[in-house]
């Protein structure tokens, strides 16, 4: 695990819903704090808990984790999708009249936050600025939620689609260069801005076209933010951190993914399998009950022969057959994760896993 943090400038956590990604997120966080690194982690609408833990609860910047006593030090952010956008339409936009145009269109206010990719894009963008600006050592960046973790990485596919200047520059009529084909185009949007002008009246058809000739100007720098996004994941200073669990359906997703990162050439360092059994099936924890032998001793056969029976279970659960190389295993905690000493806790296991 320490291998992994001094070896590398940008951590990106990743995996599917309800595996303990943000938390783990900020575990690894504070080991790399420990290890005398400056570290931002970087997550989105993390557990009430967890943001008053990590001092982000009232804000969406960057800040210093209160009560750390580091070699380095440790700061989060949540990641605002709707800030963010908006942060970044004011920097690429040509003037001041394509911002207002831009916040004042219905479309796009419903579109920011809801445009498929929207989320990853905000993401993105915000881990290449970061990891560019020279105020970390490391950046850890808490994956979106998606349904299926492989969507993360298209994302940025599908929001390049939408916009896309070659279709920008059909819906504004601007059809040069694509021949035989422009016209038939050209024809069939006239023909359903005429329908829905009809239908709905002049207003929609002024917001959707207002909405494209903003997004014209900008269409050229989203295109070149995910490209420098892309480049920066596949970059060797970039390690992926799967996250699962051992619910088999977790297992599953988690395989596919793990697949899906080496195909397309991600560096995929470190599988951590959270939750792998409770921390009481461990010998020597400090949390396991009495023993076994201590339990016929004291009469308790039956439960003995309970307890043997599931460590029988986790035992065998925890050999489950999986393509993951490089694999943490962790133990459950009994309590929720809560408080920075909680966290501190967290990231012992990782080191000692």
């Amino acid at each position: 695990m320490k291998a992994l943090i001094e070896n590398h400038r940008v951590i990106v956590c990743t995996g599917s819903g309800g595996v303990g990604k943000t938390t783990l997120s900020a575990a690894l966080g504070v080991v790399a704090a420990r290890m005398g690194k400056r570290v931002l982690v970087l997550t989105i609408d993390p557990a009430r808990r967890l943001a008053t833990t990590l001092g982000i609860d009232q804000s969406a910047d960057e800040v210093r984790v209160p009560g750390q006593s580091y070699t380095g030090s440790l700061h989060a952010g949540m990641i605002d999708q709707t800030r963010i956008f908006a942060d970044y339409i004011r920097r690429h936009a040509a003037d001041q009249a394509t911002v207002d145009g831009l916040f004042n269109n219905p479309l796009y206010q419903q579109l920011s936050t809801t445009l498929s990719g929207s989320q990853e894009f905000t993401s993105l963008s915000k881990l290449v600025d970061t990891a560019g600006s020279g105020h970390y050592d490391l950046v850890i960046l808490d994956t979106p939620p998606v349904a299926h973790a492989v969507d993360f990485l298209h994302a940025p596919e599908k929001l390049n689609a939408v916009f896309d200047t070659a279709i920008i520059s059909m819906f504004m009529g601007r059809t040069k260069g694509f021949k035989f084909a422009s016209a038939a185009w050209k024809m069939g949007v006239k023909m359903l801005l005429g329908t829905l002008t009809f239908l709905t009246g002049s207003q929609f058809v002024a917001t959707f076209n207002g909405f494209f000739s903003a997004i014209d100007a900008i269409a050229p720098d989203i295109r070149e933010t995910n490209l420098k996004a892309h480049r920066l994941l596949l970059d060797p200073s970039t390690a992926f951190v799967l996250i699962t669990s051992f619910d088999q359906a977790k297992i599953i997703e988690g395989e596919a993914f793990h697949d899906e990162l080496r195909h397309a050439g991600y560096h995929l360092k470190k599988v951590i399998v959270n939750r792998a059994w409770p921390a009481w099936a461990v010998p020597g924890s400090d949390q396991a009950p009495l023993t076994q032998t201590e339990l016929r001793q004291h009469g308790l056969d039956q439960l003995a022969d309970l307890h043997q029976s599931l460590c029988s279970y986790y035992g065998d659960r925890s050999r489950a057959h999986t393509r993951f190389e490089d694999i943490v295993k962790l133990a459950e905690f009994d309590d929720e994760v809560v408080g920075l000493h909680a966290l501190e806790l967290l990231a012992d296991r990782l080191v000692q896993a």
